[in-house]
């Protein structure tokens, strides 16, 4: 039975991952955040904090992981402009670490915010340039696992949703939410990208790590949408008001931290290769609210 290491175990990703590998792996999960994974006997849960990674590298070593699933991030676009260590330990050390622990194939996960969102979606032979914090942490994480020479597979990917167990509100959540609170809500109507429903992005990334495939891979959804147009799918969905969504520019809204305005991912790559099939942002959001 193959041994995965996974990080950042409890959040949206990261349950995805588990719900589909704990069945025929021994799963090692570090995060954070409380266990939500109780109803899984045969797992091995540390709830640790990994920027302080000392206290786990026996333990991990001692596992011996065959495959690590690197899900943790800070990926706090504003707060990584503030909190700029914080971003740096997570996001960077954390990879340095783990490539120092011997395994057989790491996973990394990164993100469209390594582009400036001038001339989205992009390709993986794009050139990147990071507007802000986060995108330049992500970039330097994929710099670390290109020039380690190890197995590994950097997948980007973008505007995650879907459900978990006490997990922080995506996008759609937060939208949803305050809508059925019935709150006027503002929403950003020029920045775009293609929206990933987390169930079909752990599925991609288990039959891609089984094909061994390396280098960097874009791995998102179909459809590509701004986020006003997204809130307004949404409440068309759930029966909502759309009255409450107002739309605004990036100027108008003032998000401390600069945004990609056309982001989002080309998958072209990836859909020659692999069989999963990334469900459609409206399909996704039917299983994410359980509306069938």
């Amino acid at each position: 039975m193959r041994k995965i290491l996974l990080t950042g175990a409890a959040g949206l990703l990261g349950q995805a991952l588990v719900n589909r590998l704990i069945e025929n792996h021994e799963l090692l999960c570090i995060d954070i955040a409380a266990n939500p994974f109780s109803v899984y006997e045969n797992l091995h849960y540390i709830q640790a904090d990994l920027t302080d990674f000392a206290p786990l590298r026996l333990e991990i070593a001692n596992f011996r992981p065959d495959f690590i699933y690197n899900c943790a991030a800070y990926s706090d676009v504003d707060g990584c402009e503030v909190s700029k260590q914080l971003a740096e330990m997570i996001n960077i050390d954390l990879v340095k670490n783990l490539l120092d622990i011997p395994f057989t194939k790491l996973i990394h996960y990164s993100s469209d915010y390594v582009f400036n969102g001038q001339a989205g979606p992009y390709a993986e032979t794009d050139p990147v340039d990071p507007l802000g914090y986060y995108g330049w942490t992500k970039l330097q994480s994929e710099h670390l696992i290109q020039k380690s020479a190890k197995n590994c597979l950097i997948i980007r990917t973008n505007v995650l949703y879907g459900t978990g167990i006490n997990t922080r509100p995506d996008f759609m959540r937060w939208v949803a939410a305050n809508l059925q609170q019935g709150r006027i809500i503002r929403v950003v109507a020029d920045q775009f990208n293609n929206p990933t429903y987390a169930s079909s992005l752990a599925q991609a990334s288990i039959e891609a790590a089984a094909c061994n495939l390396t280098g960097i891979w874009h791995l998102a959804g179909p459809d590509y949408y701004s986020r006003f147009e997204i809130a307004n799918i949404i409440a068309n969905l759930l029966s909502l008001d759309h009255h409450l969504i107002r739309p605004v520019s990036t100027i108008e809204l003032g998000q401390p931290a600069r945004r990609p305005q056309r982001g989002g991912l080309k998958t072209d790559k990836a859909a020659g290769v692999l069989k999963t099939k990334f469900l459609s942002l409206k399909d996704g959001l039917k299983m994410t609210f359980r509306f069938v």
